[in-house]
């Protein structure tokens, strides 16, 4: 088996990207693992939704975009063009997921939290701006290895959000379209992770590039977790 390496690491080929962080476990992360084992918590939720709201949203549809433009095989682009036409509601304006999050975060609005001064939505921002490293300013594979992760990511994440969602009653039925695309829709995303890591030719500079953008996106987003974390819980004001 061919292996190229990072720093001294060594990796083999891109679908044991897939492997790897289809058995990481985003259910133990500390929010999740915090929100589970207490009652439901409305201004955490409307915390987590609305920072995604706020780094993911104005980005995602660039981010795919730009890879599809730069994708070095005609098959890739032809795969991310497919969760491109998804997020943009395939034709229906009505059905873009920036525009359905957006709902969700309104559906949340009577928990946002009070806390005069204070930056409630960094945690996006955050995100937003590391991810877009990766799209933006990252080699064509190095968006293909950050577009792998970021699905089965979203997969694990939007399960936990959907588990944390069905323990209340309280958030308008309409306002939870999102939640209920995006958890059937992932797992289709995420099967199609997998299809796009077996294009990765094994070269070094296609591996290489990959698993640095795996690496760098999951950073990213788990480190979302982390501030989402921190903004829900470290301040007594917002523990409730």
């Amino acid at each position: 088996m061919r292996t190229s390496s990072i720093g001294g690491l060594r990796f083999g080929p891109a679908t044991l990207i897939v492997d790897e962080y289809e058995a990481a476990n985003v259910a133990a992360h500390p929010l999740f693992v915090t929100l589970a084992r207490r009652p439901v918590n409305m201004q955490a939720l409307w915390l987590f939704v609305a920072n995604m709201n706020a780094g993911i949203s104005p980005n995602f549809v660039r981010w795919l975009a730009l890879a599809i433009a730069r994708a070095p095989d005609e098959r890739m682009a032809c795969l991310l063009s497919k969760q491109l036409a998804d997020e943009l509601g395939n034709g229906n304006f009505d059905h873009i997921h920036r525009r359905l999050l957006e709902r969700f975060v309104m559906g949340l609005e009577p928990w946002r939290p009070e806390r005069r001064g204070a930056d409630l939505l960094r945690a996006g921002r955050r995100l937003g701006s590391r991810a877009s490293e990766v799209f933006d300013d990252g080699s064509p594979y190095e968006a293909v290895g950050g577009l792998i992760v970021s699905e089965i990511f979203a997969k694990q994440a939007d399960h936990c959000l959907g588990n944390e969602i069905r323990r209340q009653s309280q958030v308008p039925r309409e306002a939870l379209r999102w939640l209920d695309i995006h958890e059937v829709l992932e797992v289709d995303h995420a099967d199609d992770s997998r299809e796009l890591a077996e294009l990765v030719p094994n070269d070094h500079a296609a591996l290489t590039d990959t698993w640095q953008g795996a690496r760098a996106l999951w950073a990213a987003m788990w480190e979302f977790l982390d501030d989402v974390r921190a903004l829900a819980f470290d301040d007594p004001a917002i523990d409730a």
